[in-house]
């Protein structure tokens, strides 16, 4: 009798046999194809992020900044400076890269010093004359030696970067490089950065380590000036190698080496003494050569002997503030402007980088030209401006149209420039109408001519042909698209180099898997 409850040996085999007839399956052919040519597009992936790494490392002008404000980008004063450099600088950044790059122990604003470590590779690839070297002193303790003119021991000495010329020397802190909360720092000890400096410290010790002979600037005080109203103008200079000093005529005389003298918003007259002394060094023993900047106070102030000094070189000013009414020209309000340059006379613009660029004047007092053979205007507006006197009382206007009484068909003069001499020749008294046409505000936006323009008259009036230097700080913005710290780096390496390949790698599989089913 037939068993029927025993199984036939041939099961096992005819197993075997749907899997292999399935690999040689037309399914089977197609599904080994999508992964292949799956596996061949991770390995293209990884090998162009592997590529770009190492070429963005060795050539870093190669590196492609998605930022909204070109954070990683150096500005084009920076590269266009860098570029024309013909002497052999190297800038020795004071710790290890990785260390730099990690903020040095920074309490918060590490992103920072990456954009730094950025623009420093950025900038050593702009010329083969600049060279950058990260310089760890725990490993090299020998280091400092050789530069013995700079403070190592102070703890507020915070330096950063040696800037090198090899005859000359100097060094870049940590506050020339980057801004910070003081207030945080002299609380707690700690650094809490908000923006970096490092294209303006690093051009500014170029600019020291390779001019000779420096211009002096000497800043008048013991006037009742505001240092703060003023700091920005001292800041720009000494970016453009400028020897800035304040001098108080009271108990000292304008320095000698000093081609231009700042007198920035007094609030009382200089006495008779201080008169003198500035009379006797713009004579210069008949040898002239020098300029007076003076810019006025925005409010009445009794100035009997600075008016009579004015009143030497041509000019005199207004008892009132300068606006107008046409919004072409008006920003905020009518009394924030901007001003036209003199095409008469293109002396002080004919080496402005870009004379489209306009200059803004706010609170501006209207400089009355009384000898037009002595005074050359700089800055000037003719349509719809006129002089609102001091003494006004505008709680008794009705409308904005009352204002317009006051409105004058000549136009208003912001700036100017005055000699005593007929032929413009000897040395020279410039007025501008307004402290705050060179205070922070107006210096620190490319928007306005006013920083390029500030640079570009002292070295005119001083005969220097040097390169001006105006950059702006950079910052950081956290809502824009760009590496930022440490944690995101490692988050875009993670996302690129293996969250992308294998999220290919499970799609093609889910392709196939669904192919196969069908």
């Amino acid at each position: 009798m037939e068993n029927k409850d025993i199984k036939t040996p041939e099961a096992t085999p005819k197993k075997k046999g749907k899997i292999k007839n399935l690999l040689k399956s037309r399914k089977a052919k197609k599904g080994s194809l999508a992964v292949a040519i799956t596996a061949v597009f991770i390995a293209i992936i990884v090998l162009v992020n592997f590529a770009a790494h190492l070429l963005v490392d060795r050539f870093p002008n190669l590196q492609f900044d998605m930022t909204a404000s070109q954070t990683y980008q150096l500005q084009k004063d920076t590269a266009d400076y860098i570029s024309q450099i013909d002497k052999d600088i190297t800038l020795y950044v004071l710790a290890t890269e990785n260390s730099f790059k990690g903020g040095m122990n920074a309490y918060s604003g590490t992103q920072y010093f990456i954009q730094a470590d950025k623009l420093l590779h950025k900038m050593a690839a702009k010329s083969d004359k600049l060279n950058l070297k990260f310089i760890d002193l725990s490993s090299n303790p020998t280091f400092t030696g050789k530069y013995d003119n700079i403070d190592w021991n102070s703890k507020d000495a915070g330096n950063l970067i040696i800037v090198d010329a090899g005859d000359n020397y100097t060094a870049l802190s940590i506050g020339d490089c980057f801004t910070y909360d003081e207030e945080a720092y002299s609380s707690y000890g700690y650094y809490v950065y908000t923006a970096t400096n490092i294209e303006q410290a690093v051009v500014t010790g170029i600019l020291n380590v390779t001019t000779n002979d420096k211009v002096g600037v000497d800043f008048i005080t013991g006037s009742g000036e505001e240092e703060d109203l003023y700091s920005a103008m001292k800041t720009l200079l000494k970016q453009n190698a400028y020897d800035v000093k304040d001098v108080n005529l009271t108990t000292k005389n304008l320095s000698e080496n000093a081609k231009i003298a700042v007198l920035f918003a007094p609030t009382v007259d200089l006495n008779e003494k201080a008169i003198d002394k500035l009379e006797k060094w713009l004579d210069n023993d008949g040898e002239n050569g020098r300029t007076l900047i003076y810019l006025p106070m925005d409010i009445h102030v009794d100035t009997p002997n600075l008016d009579a000094l004015l009143k030497q070189y041509g000019m005199e000013l207004s008892d009132g503030l300068s606006f107008c009414t046409n919004n072409n020209y008006y920003m905020q309000n009518v009394f924030m402007f901007l001003a036209e340059y003199n095409e008469d006379n293109t002396t002080y613009t004919a080496k402005l980088k870009n004379a489209a660029i306009p200059t803004i004047v706010y609170n501006s007092r209207d400089i009355k030209i009384k000898d037009d053979s002595k005074v050359t205007p700089l800055l000037s507006l003719k349509q719809s401006v006129g002089v609102l006197p001091f003494d006004t009382d505008t709680s008794k206007f009705e409308s904005d149209k009352d204002i317009e009484k006051y409105m004058t068909a000549d136009g208003v003069t912001l700036a100017a420039i005055g000699s005593k001499s007929n032929d413009d020749k000897g040395s020279h008294v410039a007025v501008f109408g307004s402290p705050y046409f060179f205070s922070s505000t107006f210096l620190g936006t490319t928007s306005y001519n006013n920083a390029n323009y500030l640079v570009n008259f002292c070295n005119t009036v001083s005969n220097r042909d040097d390169l001006g230097i105006t950059i702006n700080s950079a910052k950081v913005d956290s809502g824009e698209l760009g590496v930022t710290n440490s944690a995101t780096i490692v988050t875009f390496g993670f996302i690129f180099i293996l969250l992308i390949p294998l999220g290919t790698l499970i799609v093609g599989l889910i392709l196939y898997i669904r192919r196969r089913n069908k």
